[in-house]
């Protein structure tokens, strides 16, 4: 499901954590959970928002009030290295009012 921006400031003070997500090291796109229910955040068109950064996406996230905050990475060592990927666990640090 998908969140706009118009939506997450009529229901920002609802959104229990934000997950920023690193695409490729290029773009973050936030996931965020809403009455324990996912939804990806969007801009008004419901295209997923891609912002250049973590800490863009952290100050965008800050105007609406989005407590606790995880920024994640997903590992591609494996690949790297010629490996066939796996399945891991994402690599999770806490941003802002994470606990």
């Amino acid at each position: 499901m998908r969140i706009t921006l118009q939506q997450l400031k009529e229901q920002g003070d609802k959104v229990t954590r934000a997950d920023i997500i690193s695409i490729e090291g290029k773009h973050y796109i936030a996931r965020l959970w809403l009455n324990q229910q996912l939804y990806m955040l969007s801009d008004n068109e419901h295209q997923t928002l891609l912002l250049p950064s973590s800490s863009a996406m952290n100050e965008l996230l800050d105007h609406y009030a989005v407590p606790n905050r995880m920024l994640m990475h997903d590992s591609a060592y494996n690949e790297m290295i010629g490996l066939e990927g796996t399945s891991s666990d994402p690599l999770r640090m806490p941003t802002k009012g994470a606990n």
